[in-house]
């Protein structure tokens, strides 16, 4: 018991003696050292840790040598036809495609000029193009804003005409052959679109001298196989009367063609007229009587020299008659301002 009783008391003083001593106490210089620490170590934990406002508006500034970040965006397909540029003007009509072959296209670009990119083709016998205002010039030629279906962009003025009236896409593609072959003294592919039975007639004017007149008083009417070999004919033709002087148009074939079928440039007309008539004059037209069932494409130029007032018009128009389906050449009348 006493054993324990000293046990107990050398504890008891052990615990008090213990309770007794007290931490040394630091020098000034080493409590300015631990400070300085804990406060460096608080600024770096503030640094790399930044408050959600801070780092919602902070800004990043890659590297001066560095890409800058790619934003990734929707994959967008375009059209078939890239609508580019709008036009920039109001719209000035429709105009049908002049002097292009068969086997080619107008060409529709993005901007006005030859070298730039193409964005589509309007067909070569294509109408109801519409033109807007706002036309440029590049590279020589005026260019105009354009709209054809769902393509949009620039064309050279020069293969577009004023339209009139409309036809189906047969006879407007027949006609666009037939006149491309007359201005290019082509009488092979002219007597391929002529009527296989009715030949073509040739008349100087629009007043028509049909077959049915005296003789030697009706106009000129070819075959395809005669068609053909004209252009190398010398022979002298009747061809009918000058208007004003009743002086006969006795000439060449060749010399006719100069004079009454291409003596100006209608395969790139001023205005067409599909089944509409444009020239007028003191001349009888009567093409409509002779062919009852045909339709008249007329190429047209209003006017050549401001001081004539429009009297100085020219026209030509084709004549076609369907047959089995197909539409033939049955007419070639020239039109011109008359006394």
């Amino acid at each position: 018991m006493k054993k324990a009783i000293v046990l107990l008391f050398c504890i008891a003083v052990m615990l008090a003696g213990c309770g007794a001593m007290t931490a040394p106490t630091a020098t000034p210089d080493r409590l300015a050292t631990e400070v300085a620490l804990a406060q460096a170590v608080a600024a770096t934990l503030t640094a790399s840790a930044p408050s959600a406002t801070a780092a919602a508006t902070a800004t990043v500034r890659p590297p001066a040598t560095s890409t800058p970040p790619i934003t990734p965006s929707p994959t967008v397909r375009p059209p078939a036809a890239t609508p580019s540029p709008l036009p920039i003007g109001p719209s000035v009509g429709r105009f049908a495609v002049v002097g292009v072959y068969g086997n080619d296209g107008l060409n529709v670009r993005a901007l006005p000029g030859t070298d730039q990119r193409i964005l589509g083709q309007i067909p070569y016998a294509a109408r109801s193009v519409e033109v807007f205002a706002g036309d440029q010039k590049a590279g020589g030629s005026w260019w105009v804003p354009v709209r054809y279906g769902q393509l949009n962009g620039w064309v050279n003025r020069s293969y577009l005409a004023g339209q009139v009236g409309d036809v189906g896409d047969d006879l407007a593609a027949q006609a666009a052959q037939a006149i491309l072959a007359i201005r290019d003294h082509n009488l092979t592919a002219l007597a391929g679109l002529v009527h296989p039975v009715k030949g073509v007639t040739f008349s100087p004017y629009s007043h028509v001298r049909p077959l049915q007149g005296q003789p030697g008083e009706a106009d000129m009417v070819f075959s395809r196989d005669q068609l053909r070999g004209l252009w190398a004919d010398a022979a002298f033709y009747h061809w009918g009367y000058f208007d004003g002087t009743g002086l006969p148009i006795d000439l060449s074939f060749q010399e006719y063609y100069g004079k009454f079928v291409y003596d100006v440039d209608f395969a790139q007309p001023e205005v067409i007229g599909f089944g509409e008539t444009i020239g007028y004059s003191n001349t009888l037209n009567n093409i409509a009587e002779v062919w009852p069932g045909g339709v008249t494409i007329e190429y047209h130029f209003s006017v050549f020299d401001p001081k004539y007032a429009g009297m100085d018009w020219r026209s030509l128009r084709l004549v076609f008659e369907r047959s089995d389906g197909v539409w033939f050449l049955v007419g070639i009348a020239h039109g011109q301002w008359t006394v």
